[in-house]
């Protein structure tokens, strides 16, 4: 009835325009009409398609960042030290002792900007990566950082405290969560000696707002966390399709530790996913366990901050 209205009144205003004008024609009453109709119709089919567009765009507004790799390795032999030579091994064979090998590959992401605007939330991210993750100096620009992590491993292996067959290998890769978060994992695969390398996660969240970490409390208050401690192990028995504390048990599953919340915890678009490294509440032969819960199911507990994203 809105747009029949304005279509009328459009009608009258020309109408009364062209007779004040004596310019008036006796079929032009009908094309005048015409011509404000398709006006309406067409601004009316226009107007959803602007309001979708423009919600699109601003939804991914937040996604405004790129990723590139940066990709450094070394490989290095080191042979034996004088008191090292040829011995005899118990059945009196002479053998020579074997040279000492190092492999470390770094293989991370870092983020760019599409934009002027984001510099400083990705430089502060960067920033984040090479503080937490190389355990390096912020002030030092992403190579120099992963340079010297690769100088820090050099210099362990040529200490006495590895094996002869080293190998320190770290991947790192960025990606997007729930609204305005950005996930990071890294993955570390390390040998130094013993029966098989150690493969640890680390997971990062950051704010893309704002380039802060995110961390556990940030997201569920401290007076929240037992809560989230009970929903984890009882998703975790129903992964398990146990019924009990028992049955975890004596499937080796958190019978040398209580239940905890890992700190190692994606924000993803649909649920929030902890992360369980290997000998954490499973014996290695197990390896890594993942616990996902939806944020439908931690409304209650999680923090107002965060509880109408997705």
């Amino acid at each position: 009835m809105i747009f029949v209205g304005k279509i009328r009144h459009s009608y009258r205003n020309n109408i009364h325009h062209l007779k004040k004008n004596r310019t008036f024609a006796p079929d032009f009453e009908k094309w005048t009409m015409k011509r404000a109709i398709i006006y309406y119709i067409l601004l009316l089919l226009g107007t959803p398609w602007v309001i979708l567009v423009t919600a699109c765009t601003s939804n991914k507004d937040w996604q405004s960042f790129d990723f590139y790799q940066v990709e450094k390795m070394e490989q290095l032999t080191e042979a034996p030290v004088a008191e090292e030579t040829d011995e005899k091994d118990a059945f009196g064979q002479l053998h020579e002792a074997e040279n000492r090998e190092m492999d470390v590959r770094v293989d991370m992401q870092f983020l760019k900007s599409e934009n002027d605007g984001n510099d400083k939330t990705c430089h502060l991210i960067n920033s984040h990566l090479i503080e937490l993750l190389l355990k390096q100096s912020s002030e030092l620009s992403i190579d120099e950082a992963v340079a010297q992590y690769i100088e820090d491993v050099k210099s362990d292996f040529h200490s006495d405290k590895v094996a002869n067959v080293y190998h320190d290998y770290l991947t790192g890769r960025a990606e997007y969560g729930m609204e305005n978060v950005i996930n990071y994992r890294l993955s570390e695969d390390v040998f130094t000696g013993g029966a098989h390398p150690c493969k640890l996660t680390t997971i990062l969240r950051f704010n893309t707002q704002t380039g802060d970490f995110i961390t556990l409390d940030d997201v569920f208050p401290t007076s929240n966390q037992p809560q989230l401690k009970d929903k984890l192990l009882a998703q975790l028995m129903k992964d398990q399709g146990v019924h009990s504390l028992i049955e975890l048990h004596q499937r080796g599953i958190l019978e040398m530790t209580d239940m905890f919340i890992s700190t190692n915890f994606a924000m993803r678009e649909d649920s929030i996913e902890f992360h369980y490294n290997e000998y954490d509440i499973a014996p290695y032969a197990y390896g890594a366990c993942t616990i996902c819960v939806s944020y439908e199911d931690v409304r209650d507990i999680i923090s107002t901050t965060w509880e109408n994203r997705k």
